[in-house]
């Protein structure tokens, strides 16, 4: 005998304006409360709507929390890629990753992944990728604006800016700023001999 299928929920678009009010409130009650404090009551009394309607549009909260931080990667990726195709890309990267309101978002992120395998896969996932793609857009010219007697690791020299950049974020928004002059200094002082004023981004060689 065959056996009956119920028909299929019918559930809202993610594109539409109340969609994104709900990614939106998500990452509202994120960075103020952190992630504990999502739930559907709390999404919806940000976002000015019915707790049900939360529903409509996301099957279960782990499906709001996964589509609010694919859309924040989204995002994150091409702040990148606009960082990576300006004159001086590596100061641009730096500018970006230090800011500390995107830090107090990316921390609650983070702290997710311990928590959330879906979210814990993507984050590796969307790391890997960045990682191989500043490789492929900046590692030759990197490499070549390098001092000779540098090690040739473009990649570790990308990694080695985007930690401290993250890391004095995450310090910012938690109050904790001793030393940041400092680092800054020090960071802008290196990146000013890959990337001179006036002579752009370092190209590879010929």
């Amino acid at each position: 005998m065959a056996t009956r299928v119920g028909p299929t929920r019918r559930m809202g678009s993610r594109n539409s304006a109340t969609g994104a009010a709900l990614l939106d409130a998500t990452e509202a009650v994120m960075r103020e409360e952190g992630y504990g404090a999502v739930t559907s009551r709390r999404v919806a009394e940000r976002a000015g709507i019915n707790q049900q309607t939360v529903y409509y549009y996301f099957a279960a909260m782990d499906d709001l929390l996964l589509a609010a931080y694919r859309r924040r990667t989204a995002q994150v990726l091409e702040t990148v890629k606009r960082a990576m195709a300006s004159d001086r890309p590596l100061h641009a990267l730096w500018q970006a990753f230090s800011d500390p309101f995107d830090a107090a978002l990316t921390m609650e992120y983070l702290a997710l992944a311990n928590h959330n395998e879906a979210i814990r896969r993507e984050t590796i996932a969307f790391g890997e990728k960045m990682r191989a793609l500043q490789v492929e857009r900046l590692g030759d010219g990197i490499g070549a604006a390098l001092p000779e007697d540098a090690p040739d690791s473009p990649l570790g020299l990308i990694m080695a800016l985007t930690y401290v950049s993250h890391l004095m974020g995450f310090e910012a928004t938690l109050g904790l700023r001793g030393g940041h002059r400092d680092v800054r200094q020090l960071a802008e002082w290196a990146l000013r001999g890959l990337e001179p004023a006036g002579r752009g981004a370092p190209r590879p060689p010929e």
